[in-house]
């Protein structure tokens, strides 16, 4: 596929300075080639462009001219994502419903759907229209996918299971497994029947291999256009708040709450009925054991001895006055000193 930049500038919505030209393909500003767009996110990475052999370059606004054409954009980042669309994602084409596929009773299919070989589709399942489900996945009874969204390979997918519109799915994931309750008597451990759901709202995307547990009772919540990045846990009856990101090996402990655009590094952690308020940000394998204000940014965490925790947790807030107090002491040593040699 080869489009003029003018053309290209017209779908971004973007000023177009020097030459107009063929462009086939896009790729990062090290290993652009001729024929091909890169871009960059601010001036500072304007010496890198010396370099590079791309054609052209999606730049911000504010850019100045330079020797290669520029398309100046507000945000270069996201016109770029609009550019690899443009280039390398192909148009969906139906393939209808393979004769491999098992449907069960009374299942719903909409239009123009690809239910591809080896799909398990349970009793009373509903898919809904442009639905991609890849091979190897099972749809429990009575669960149903939203308009446009894609289950990929392997993903196992429980009953009475809720997945909204243009949800993607990504391989070995599985929604609806049962949520790790017990109940301990006489030495032993009794499983508590987990007989709720889980609802996945609209817009959202989660990677390979997680895992998300149904409920108790209620639900297992995920709200509108949350992220989940690959090998993420959430445990029964947590609510993850619209538009949040949680990068790999998250884990959320049971009936705990994230408010909207909350932001995990990986490996962060969360401890059962626990709330977190909107647009909070953890650092990686931070450990959130309270209750967090919105807006606040955290990080860290060291295991020890719970005495010994326990006691660091009571210092920590004074350390700012602990550590004025050793600098007041150690100008008084000092002055002893000085003091001293001069006697």
């Amino acid at each position: 596929m080869t489009m003029k930049l003018s053309k290209l500038s017209e779908l971004l919505g973007a000023q177009l300075s020097g030459e107009d030209g063929d462009i086939s393909g896009a790729a990062g500003i090290g290993e652009a080639g001729p024929g091909q767009i890169t871009f960059i996110a601010g001036q500072q990475y304007l010496k890198d462009l010396e370099t590079s052999r791309a054609a052209a370059v999606l730049a911000p606004l504010d850019t100045p001219q330079i020797s290669k054409p520029v398309l100046r954009v507000k945000n270069p980042k996201l016109a770029f994502a609009r550019v690899l669309e443009i280039f390398y994602v192909k148009p969906y084409r139906p393939s209808g419903v393979s004769d491999s596929a098992s449907i069960g009773k009374d299942v719903a299919i909409g239009r123009d759907c690809s239910i591809h070989p080896f799909v398990v589709l349970g009793d009373r399942a509903q898919v809904g229209d442009r639905v991609t489900i890849h091979p190897g996945v099972c749809v429990g009874e009575c669960s149903s996918v939203g308009d446009d969204s894609v289950i990929h390979a392997n993903v196992s997918i429980g009953h009475g299971v809720s997945i909204g519109k243009r949800v993607i799915i990504h391989a070995g994931t599985v929604l609806g497994s049962d949520g790790f309750g017990f109940v301990t008597d006489g030495g032993r451990h009794q499983k508590i029947p987990q007989v709720g759901g889980v609802v996945i709202e609209d817009d959202v995307e989660i990677g390979g291999n997680c895992t998300i547990d149904r409920a108790t009772l209620g639900n297992t919540l995920i709200k509108t256009g949350t992220k989940l990045d690959n090998q993420v846990h959430v445990a029964h009856n947590v609510t993850i708040g619209e538009h949040c990101l949680l990068a790999g090996q998250v884990g959320i402990a049971g009936s705990s709450t994230l408010g909207n655009y909350v932001v995990f590094g990986g490996q962060a952690g969360l401890a059962d009925h626990t709330t977190v308020g909107d647009r909070v940000m953890a650092g990686g394998k931070a450990v959130i054991t309270k209750d967090v204000e919105p807006g606040q940014v955290i990080a860290g965490f060291n295991a020890m001895p719970l005495r010994d925790w326990l006691k660091v947790q009571v210092i920590l807030p004074k350390l700012p006055v602990l550590k004025k107090l050793i600098t007041d002491l150690e100008k008084q040593v000092r002055e002893l000193r000085e003091k001293t040699k001069k006697d």
